[in-house]
């Protein structure tokens, strides 16, 4: 599973690696059967089959509607964005289950709309290569603090509008206090690095 980048909460997972390109290819169902199966196989043996990529690209205007939507290469820069909250919903596109979270994220997005320090999004788990740590199955609703530190937190209470905004809120409330330490630790930090740099340009000098 590791060699193959399947995570725990994946299995059961069919996938066919053609290890001379090394093109991944995911059975795009939920059900597990010999029909389906033989499906899958005959749709790769005929070159029918889309490959998995590392990252799907950019959508044009992604960034535009309330739910922004994310792709492999833009995930990390819009997610650990220091100066974003940003709730992402993690969904596979083949999967019923995500489908219907869409509604919710829509309606979410659309309430936060105003508040310009929080972003909305969505990535096809299916479609891109997901580097960071992730728990649970999909659909995974994740929120990324407004902090230096790559910080995720995974939400597990009620889908709910009212719930979901709460929890938002409250993340806020929490990187809000962490992002004054982290601003205090950077600012030593910076301090250091300038005295650090006048001792040796005062050594060279007297050099």
């Amino acid at each position: 599973m590791e060699y193959f980048r399947v995570r725990h909460f994946e299995a059961p997972h069919i996938r066919l690696v053609n290890l001379t390109d090394h093109m991944t290819y995911h059975l795009p169902s939920e059900t597990l059967d010999v029909e389906i199966i033989k499906q899958f196989c005959h749709s790769y043996l005929e070159g029918k089959a889309k490959p998995k990529l590392q990252s799907e690209p950019i959508l044009e205007g992604w960034d535009e509607k309330p739910v922004k939507e994310l792709v492999g290469m833009n995930l990390e820069k819009v997610a650990f964005n220091p100066n974003k909250t940003v709730f992402v919903l993690f969904y596979v596109s083949y999967s019923e289950k995500s489908r219907s979270v869409f509604p919710l994220w829509e309606e979410l997005a659309e309430a936060l709309k105003d508040r310009e320090d929080v972003v909305v999004a969505r990535i096809d788990a299916s479609a891109n290569d997901i580097n960071m740590s992730m728990q649970g199955s999909y659909p995974s609703l994740c929120l990324f603090p407004a902090l230096y530190a790559e910080r995720v937190v995974v939400y597990t209470g009620k889908r709910k509008i009212k719930d979901l905004v709460k929890f938002v809120d409250k993340e806020m409330k929490k990187a809000k206090k962490d992002r004054v330490k982290e601003d205090e630790d950077r600012r030593k930090y910076i301090e250091a690095m300038k005295e650090e740099e006048a001792k040796e340009n005062k050594s060279k000098d007297e050099l």
